[in-house]
């Protein structure tokens, strides 16, 4: 039985019984249709009490999904995580994180197999599992998230896999491993893919070839800098180029992975709850999917923007009606512009909680700052900031008016000075998403403030806000 599930902006299990989340999305892009398996979370449990399934969205239009039964659940595994989907002949393989417990509670992690004629009924292989870390190069604590490529040159099977060096250095040892199979169901081991020396993991590794560049994507965190990260090369086996760059958003947007063909590629992540419901609560695991599309320039860089068919999630337009609260401001219709101002300008107009919000921002000379508050009042007493800051390349997103100091969250970009800006920004319950130029995006997860306007503000500068619209969007139900 499938449910449809529309005017969900951010996908979520629908079971809130059971207190069920979204995790690591496994996305296959098949016939015209978007798959998007996950890894079924329950109330964010931790290792070693895990149990963790396999989920599965389908959608034709990144817009309405159906949400379709289990695909493959723990039965002699202990848990099920994340893995891969891929097409062979006619027939679908899934290679699947499978834990095992031993009866002094040590954990380990192996690659399970599962095959399907239709992407829905899964038939686990009796081998299971097909692969166990070879002690002699990787830790058995470390032995996940199989992704299967084909290696032309090769004539075999490539599987990258989550893994840690053997005797590598403290703190230092993650890597991608590497097996290799002729028949996709035997596999031998071979030594790391790319073992870099740069932290403890480089999760959910994924290979793919685009206009001859080829990216390695992996997440994890080096560096002082969380999320999921890519390096190119014109080679399959590297040398692996670091880009200035590499992420596709913030240490919120976690574990992503991309679907697609040779026109178009979607990457999906996640966006972790908050212990507590509170702003400045500590991260948990599971929470709910965020999805960009993933697009490439001339140079062969990669950048992440708004899937167009997500502003159509934007409903009701909303008159903008903005009052000046400091400064000389103009307004014209869907236009507002703002004299030099030594210090902060600002309007603000009634918004609905729940907002679409896009405008082009055009600097009139140097300007320090400028951008957006949501959830706040007239005065600014409490809410949130989107602020783009051209003069330091960067654009941060935080709360303020709380009792207890959140971080802000903060994205480099590219930037020229005097150069208009491009803004949308999703503010859909407790999630918040801005992109920038079509190049850059940020996802942040807020609970504490509820305020009923938004505001436009400038700081030290000028310039003009157009093509401003608020639309309201669904209802959060969740």
């Amino acid at each position: 039985m499938h449910k449809r599930l529309t005017d969900v902006v951010h996908l979520r299990p629908t079971n809130r019984a059971d207190e069920a989340w979204f995790g690591d999305p496994v996305p296959f892009y098949w016939d015209g249709t978007w798959h998007l398996f996950y890894v079924w979370d329950q109330g964010h449990l931790v290792l070693p009490r895990v149990c963790h399934s396999w989920g599965h969205f389908v959608s034709k239009d990144l817009v309405t999904w159906d949400e379709y039964p289990m695909a493959v659940e723990p039965e002699v595994e202990a848990s099920i995580g994340t893995g891969s989907i891929m097409e062979h002949n006619g027939l679908f393989h899934m290679y699947y994180l499978g834990r095992y417990f031993t009866t002094n509670g040590v954990m380990y992690e192996t690659i399970c197999h599962a095959t399907s004629t239709d992407l829905t009924t899964w038939h686990k292989n009796p081998k299971n599992p097909i692969s166990l870390p070879d002690t002699s190069r990787y830790l058995v604590s470390d032995w996940r998230d199989g992704f299967p490529i084909w290696n032309e040159a090769a004539g075999e099977w490539w599987m990258l896999t989550t893994a840690s060096v053997q005797g590598g250095p403290h703190n230092r040892h993650g890597c991608i491993g590497l097996i290799a199979s002729k028949d996709l169901e035997n596999w031998e081991p071979r030594d790391p893919f790319w073992a870099p020396s740069l932290g403890w993991n480089h999760e959910c590794p994924e290979l793919f070839q685009w206009n001859g560049w080829w990216y390695l994507l992996f997440s994890g965190g080096y560096g002082g800098v969380a999320g999921t990260f890519y390096r190119r090369s014109r080679s399959m086996t590297g040398p692996w180029e670091p880009v200035k760059f590499d992420t596709f958003d913030g240490n919120q947007f976690y574990a992503a992975k991309t679907a697609g063909d040779e026109n178009r590629r979607i990457i999906f992540g996640w966006v972790p709850t908050r212990e507590g419901d509170v702003d400045h609560g500590k991260t948990q695991w599971g929470g709910h999917c965020a999805m960009r599309e993933v697009w490439q320039d001339a140079a062969g860089y990669l950048w992440a923007k708004c899937p167009q068919e997500r502003l159509a999630f934007g409903q009701e337009q909303i008159p903008v009606n903005l009052t000046a609260r400091r400064g000389d401001w103009t307004f014209d219709g869907s236009s507002a512009k703002v004299a030099p101002v030594n210090g902060m300008a600002w309007a603000t107009m009634p918004a609905p909680q729940n907002s679409l919000i896009r405008f082009r921002f055009t600097p009139h000379g140097p300007t320090e700052r400028f951008g957006v508050f949501v959830r706040t009042q007239e005065e600014l007493r409490t809410g949130y900031r989107v602020a783009v800051d051209q003069l330091r390349d960067h654009f941060s997103l935080y709360s303020f008016g709380n009792k207890v100091h959140t971080p802000p969250l903060v994205r480099p970009m590219l930037s020229e000075p005097g150069e208009t800006v491009d803004v949308t920004i999703f503010v859909s319950g407790t999630i918040y998403e801005v992109f920038i130029n079509d190049r850059h995006a940020m996802v942040g997860r807020y609970y504490e403030h509820r305020g009923d306007c938004m505001g436009l503000f400038v700081e030290d500068g000028s310039g003009e806000f157009s093509n401003l619209t608020v639309q309201a969007l669904p209802t959060d139900t969740w």
